[in-house]
């Protein structure tokens, strides 16, 4: 009776091996099947020994499939997040400083200026009046006095329209970064309450996981996340504190204002009533572009204007330079004009006024007055003599006259107008840097998490021969016992 006994427990030790083996082969079957599948990680088959404890000891009774587990590890899903956040907030820092370059158009030359930008307009505006002073009641030269002016004019408007295009655009971007995140933040929790409910009837949910660690890794592209795992399986996600994601309920979350300094562009907490301190992700890069608190009016009282390149501030700190250029340049010629005389022997009048009345003289708010389309109130002289240049010439100096400040230093035109698009182009070039450093930096981190969890089609060949042949002997030694069985039957017959 033992031999028989010994006999139906070597045939169940055969039958353990043969399913486990067989769970082992869909396994990997199901790993060559996603090799390709993006965010996939490798399964493994977790195989632990089965015994009967008896008084006299234990003894072997086959094998169980103790669990199929993901290859996975959170260390460096942490860190890879963590340098994804910051590879995407330098890719969208690098990508606005380029826009910037590009619409300055003084980067086309190797002494760093282009025949068509702003530098150009400035050389021709003041050539222009050089050539007024050769010949001070030439109509002819008066006339260009206007055209150039009015292409100056034109470039700095149209410089104005396209950093306030592109302020808006990062309000745009910002809000959409805010959407994505709620729109992911409820994916996240939706797949919480799935994986609690799979696990929780012992149901493996590796899969489930896998969609919701892509998620992760997409919200981490937009802001820094903080990832922490429960006991229940369940994830929570914060964001600068502020919960996001808890378990199976989320934290919705809203952009509110509009960039300017009255109404400063921030993330808040619908539900938590709490501003989100952002740090990281293309959203914080988004947040810094559409802040317009530093592009101010500028008293001309107050002139010279201290002017300071903030590169986290790119689009605002660039329109405010531009605006101090142009107000600078502007409130020089007025104050000029207005103590000479004009060819009638009239009072000069400002040179330039401001399209809106209502508003200060600035960027886009320029414009050479209309009394002027009567070319002989343009004043050259401070007497009205036709031959007198006094102011003409005084006109041409001012591009050598220190009337900026950049970072503290006094500086002329030229000093300050290169000291801006120096100050872009250096930027542009840090970022450009750093956003490939931390690229890369990200892309090493995926390579380690790749290494772990990625499917090797060479080790899955490996680890299906090894499950086919262990299938194919507990095969054997099942109809090994199974002969044996038909033997005995036959000799108890």
């Amino acid at each position: 009776m033992k031999s028989l006994m010994s006999t139906f427990g070597a045939y169940g030790i055969a039958v353990s091996g043969m399913f486990a083996n067989r769970t082992g082969l869909s396994v990997v079957s199901n790993n060559i099947t996603n090799v390709n599948t993006v965010g996939y990680s490798r399964q493994q088959t977790a195989l632990a020994e089965a015994c009967l404890l008896k008084s006299s000891g234990s003894e072997g009774s086959g094998v169980t499939v103790q669990e199929i587990r993901r290859a996975r590890n959170a260390l460096l899903d942490q860190t890879y997040r963590s340098q994804n956040a910051q590879a995407e907030y330098w890719n969208a820092k690098s990508a606005t400083l380029t826009d910037l370059q590009s619409m300055l158009n003084e980067f086309g030359a190797a002494d760093g200026t282009d025949d068509t930008g702003l530098q150009q307009a400035l050389t021709d505006f003041f050539g222009s009046w050089d050539e007024l002073a050769k010949d001070p009641s030439a109509q002819s030269a008066r006339s260009s006095v206007v055209e150039s002016t009015e292409s100056l004019l034109g470039m700095l408007d149209q410089l104005d329209s396209q950093l306030r295009a592109l302020q808006s655009d990062a309000v745009v971007k910002a809000g959409d970064a805010v959407t994505d995140l709620n729109d992911l933040a409820q994916q996240v929790a939706k797949l919480n309450v799935e994986i609690l409910k799979t696990e929780t009837a012992d149901v493996e949910a590796s899969d489930l996981r896998d969609q919701r660690d892509v998620l992760l890794d997409q919200m981490s592209a937009l802001v820094s996340i903080r990832v922490e795992e429960q006991d229940n399986g369940m994830v929570n996600v914060s964001i600068g504190g502020i919960p996001v994601v808890n378990e199976k309920k989320t934290y919705p979350l809203e952009l509110a204002g509009d960039g300017s300094a009255d109404s400063p562009l921030v993330v808040n907490s619908t539900s938590l009533d709490g501003t989100v301190k952002i740090s990281g992700g293309s959203l914080k890069a988004y947040l810094e572009e559409a802040d317009w608190s530093g592009a101010a009016a500028i008293d001309t009282a107050s002139l010279p204007y201290a002017y300071t390149a903030a590169a986290s501030h790119s689009v605002a700190s660039l329109w405010q330079g531009l605006n101090d250029l142009a107000v600078t340049v502007a409130n020089a010629v007025n104050q000029l004009q207005l103590t000479g005389i004009d060819l009638d022997g009239e009072s000069g009048v400002a040179f330039f006024v401001a399209v809106d009345e209502d508003q200060p003289l600035g960027l886009g708010n320029i414009a050479i007055n209309s009394a002027l389309d009567d070319l002989d109130k343009i004043v050259t002289s401070t007497t009205g003599q036709s031959g007198d240049n006094t102011i003409a010439n005084a006109i041409v100096a001012l591009q050598d006259q220190n009337l900026f400040s950049f970072d503290g230093l006094a500086v002329d035109l030229n000093g300050f107008y290169e000291a801006v698009i120096s100050w872009v182009g250096t930027a542009g070039t840090n970022a450009e840097s750093t956003a490939s450093t931390t690229a890369s930096l990200a892309t090493q981190a995926e390579n380690q998490r790749q290494a772990l969890s990625a499917v090797s089609l060479d080790e899955e060949m490996s680890r299906m021969i090894t499950y086919q042949n262990a299938y194919s002997a507990n095969a054997r030694v099942l109809s090994t016992i199974d002969s044996m069985l038909a033997d005995l039957i036959e000799e108890l017959g």
